[in-house]
């Protein structure tokens, strides 16, 4: 390799850790901006349903992903409506079979799974041991929902398998009970993440453009991620001081999808990236409406979800048959086994108590049963004899 090459590879790399610095600075300034934004929220937005929560443990920066695996209705429309609210990134999975494709892209998820139906009791059972065998499934913690199962098939998941996330009966917890007991699991296991909001981060499936005014003209900026308290964006340095740090823009307009709101939004910080692109962190000011809110959350969840099923449904689905627990040929050798050694117990003490005082009719009956030829050859002797 020429040292011309040798230099340019080294230059890319140091462009690399350049960038890479730079959006982890771009990225603790949008997190003390979204703190910033929930200690002033806080005591005046509040979820629906208020949830004590638990003291944490470390938490991941982002999150970890939340699954409900073949969950029932009310579990789905009612649990999965007041996480988001709370803002958690949690997904429904209607068919188990695409479970581990979602698993393997997320081994740190929290996982769900309703197991009245579709299955027996015994093929989920195999189902989630069989996560242990995945190097990748091994990690996720797994929780279990029911309303029926008996008391001894509980005991044996309970007893058999790693359920960090637990065993809830839905029986026992209902409304505002049960949100508080996923909350709960929810928050020791660090699912929400250090961030207290979610975001979508757009690519280039997800276009998103904000627009502002001066006295003089209208400015456009391109939205990079927006979550429900703000949103970062880019745009030509051409622009100047349109933008300032702690400036109020009274009127931002920003394009949803088919949907626009427009919102007093406050500059929370300013930074230079690149020679041609200035760098904006934008929080939407207090002033903001609940229906505007709802819009943004609403965009937010949807694109997450498409996203989602995108990347579960374009793998196949899972074909494994969890309904046999042991060969067939093991189970048929077990029962002669098992009838032969009670035979044997029954017949011991009879043989033990008389060996040598077996009758002669009784030896020759067994001779006979032994040998039919000896039987006609013994009875042709006795006549000669008589």
């Amino acid at each position: 390799m020429s040292n011309s090459i040798l230099v340019d590879v080294k230059e890319e790399k140091k462009d690399d850790k350049i960038e890479e610095k730079k959006n982890l600075e771009v990225q603790e300034m949008q997190d003390k901006a979204e703190e910033k934004a929930a200690a002033e929220q806080e005591g005046t937005v509040k979820p629906a349903i208020q949830v004590p929560l638990a003291t944490r443990c470390e938490n991941p920066i982002i999150g970890r992903k939340v699954f409900f695996v073949n969950p029932p209705l009310y579990v789905e429309n009612y649990l999965h409506l007041e996480l988001k609210l709370h803002e958690y990134e949690a997904y429904i999975i209607s068919d188990y079979k695409y479970t581990k494709n979602a698993l393997r892209k997320f081994p740190d998820a929290l996982c769900f799974i309703f197991i009245d139906d579709e299955m027996s009791y015994d093929e989920w059972f195999n189902f989630i041991q069989s996560f242990q065998n995945d190097e990748k499934l091994k990690t996720i913690f797994v929780g279990l929902m029911s309303a029926v199962i008996p008391k001894p098939q509980k005991e044996r998941f309970m007893m058999n398998l790693s359920l960090p996330g637990g065993f809830i009966m839905l029986d026992e917890f209902k409304g505002s009970a049960l949100i508080e007991k996923i909350v709960g699991i929810l928050e020791l296991n660090g699912a929400k993440g250090r961030r207290k909001y979610l975001r979508l981060d757009c690519d280039a499936s997800i276009t998103i453009n904000g627009y502002f005014a001066t006295k003089t003209q209208l400015l456009q900026v391109t939205v990079l991620n927006i979550s429900s308290v703000g949103f970062t964006c880019c745009y030509p340095r051409s622009y100047g001081d349109a933008l300032v740090k702690n400036m109020l823009v009274p009127s931002f307009s920003i394009t949803l999808g088919r949907r626009s709101i427009v919102t007093p939004s406050v500059v929370f910080d300013i930074k230079v990236v690149d020679a041609t692109r200035y760098f904006a962190i934008m929080l939407f000011a207090k002033q903001v409406g609940e229906d505007d809110k709802k819009v943004i959350k609403n965009f937010i969840f949807e694109q997450l979800e498409q996203r989602f099923e995108n990347l579960i449904f374009s793998l196949p689905p899972d074909t494994e048959d969890y309904s046999n627990k042991k060969p067939k040929a093991v189970e048929t050798e077990e029962i002669p086994e098992a009838e032969e050694v009670e035979t044997a117990e029954e017949v011991k003490p009879e043989d033990e108590t008389k060996p040598d005082e077996a009758k002669p009719d009784e030896a020759v009956k067994t001779e006979e049963t032994a040998n039919p030829e000896e039987e006609k050859a013994s009875d042709t002797g006795e006549s000669e004899v008589n």
